[in-house]
């Protein structure tokens, strides 16, 4: 850092902090309740599942948490902007911004946000370049978090699993502060639409050179072009996300989905365009695919239903049954389909780690085969199935444009407005079957 960190900046750091914390209202919110329970949490996993990168963000002048931030971001900047010039502080006070804002949506995810520390990262990874982020701010910023005990810290380096960057989680002292920017901040709508996760770099640079007349640049461009004039909670990019090649993965992903809504409903309690909404989504999805790609079969009305029975199971253990076909569909050789002792060992350690008895796999294991003879286990199912729900949600989301709908994916479901789930039912059916020559499927709607 350009100053080291001495007591006066460090009282001042906690007088500002005490005069500024979020006012508690008698009725918190949800979004107040969720950060709450989080905050007597564990630190998260530190897995690739639970690691974030950072993005530029920001919060629109209009909304009310804008005042709180611009004061976080002044302060934190004033702190560290050390001997630099006008215009270099003000590339600082951006990456103050960017900072507070991501550390606020990983708080709420519970996840680890992930920083390079690293000179050469600067010069070489796309994403760092394309955001135009300066490894001197990050250190220094990083830094100052620290040294006030503000975030938790994990160095990065290159390890068995390969190499990863910084991982940093805020202290619930930060924490307290941040959880109000969750839902206002945004990422601007911007290319590129196309990405791809891994593969070779010959493969990235094919995915993001596409000519500008190919087909799904086009369809992502208009997505994201209409979607740019509408706002919902955590706006950002709808993308279209390849795993390791064009037929690996190709799910829409959008910072939208990441908002929790398993044990507080938080995302299903958001607003499209200040109206409230309701999730459409396909039942058993993997599953039905499978068989109505590979085999022309529909899978029925309730089928986890039907192999709880087969397994005498109550109903109630139906989440077991979708948690085992889940990794049982998407474990395997995705680019051959086909299946191997291998891939069921890895099924049913994930299984496992669930909390499942080998016992309770072994018993949904032979209620589905029975139930399905012909569904492919451990054949790695599950990017293929991906590449095709991608594919269908992308057709939903073009033919809500016509209707000059809001369409919001998320993984095998869309999010709409409460006065078009009618629409949006009707649509999904269609479109599901237009690519799976015929076979029917279902839909399920959920409502806050």
């Amino acid at each position: 850092m350009d100053r080291d960190i001495n007591v006066n900046s460090s009282l001042a750091l906690k007088d500002f902090l005490a005069a500024t914390v979020p006012m508690r209202t008698e009725k918190p919110t949800t979004l107040e309740i969720l950060c709450r329970k989080l905050s007597g949490h564990p630190l998260p996993t530190d897995e690739k599942d639970h690691h974030s990168f950072l993005t530029p963000m920001l919060v629109q002048a209009s909304y009310d948490s804008s005042d709180a931030l611009q004061q976080l971001t002044n302060f934190f900047t004033e702190q560290t902007r050390g001997n630099r010039n006008k215009p270099q502080t003000e590339q600082l006070r951006r990456h103050w911004s960017y900072v507070l804002l991501n550390l606020s949506r990983v708080s709420l995810q519970h996840r680890w946000l992930l920083v390079s520390l690293g000179r050469s990262s600067y010069q070489q990874d796309y994403w760092l370049q394309r955001y135009e982020l300066s490894y001197r701010q990050m250190k220094d910023i990083v830094g100052y978090l620290e040294a006030n005990d503000l975030i938790v810290k994990k160095k990065g380096g290159k390890f068995n699993s390969g190499a990863t960057y910084t991982r940093i989680h805020p202290t619930f002292a930060l924490k307290q502060h941040l959880w109000q920017f969750y839902l206002d901040a945004e990422q601007p709508t911007e290319g590129p639409y196309i990405t791809i996760n891994k593969g070779t770099d010959a493969a990235k640079d094919a995915i993001y050179n596409l000519p500008d007349d190919h087909p799904e640049r086009m369809q992502m461009e208009l997505i994201n072009d209409f979607l740019r004039g509408h706002t919902w909670a955590c706006k950002g990019p709808v993308r279209l996300t390849y795993n390791t090649s064009v037929v690996g993965g190709g799910r829409l992903v959008t910072p939208y989905q990441s908002l929790p809504d398993r044990r507080i409903r938080l995302r299903i309690r958001t607003l499209i365009d200040e109206q409230p909404i309701c999730e459409v989504d396909y039942n058993a999805n993997h599953l039905r695919l499978n068989l109505a790609l590979l085999h022309n079969q529909h899978a029925g009305d309730t089928p986890y239903e039907d192999i709880c029975d087969i397994a005498g199971f109550e109903y109630s253990r139906r989440t077991q049954v979708k948690a085992f076909v889940t990794r049982a569909l998407g474990s395997g050789n995705n680019t051959l389909l086909q299946g191997s002792e291998d891939s069921r060992e890895k099924a049913l350690k994930a299984c496992n780690s669930t909390g499942m008895s080998n016992k309770v796999f072994e018993t949904i294991e032979h209620a589905t085969l029975k139930r399905f003879p012909k569904l492919g286990l451990y054949k790695g199912w599950g990017l293929h199935a991906q590449n095709l729900e991608g594919q269908i949600l992308k057709d939903v989301m073009l033919e809500g444009i016509k209707k000059d709908i809001v369409c919001l994916p998320v993984h095998d479901a869309i999010a709409v407005q409460q006065q078009h789930q009618d629409w949006a039912k009707e649509v999904m059916l269609e479109t599901w079957q237009e690519h799976l020559d015929g076979v029917g499927t279902k839909v399920k709607v959920d409502l806050p």
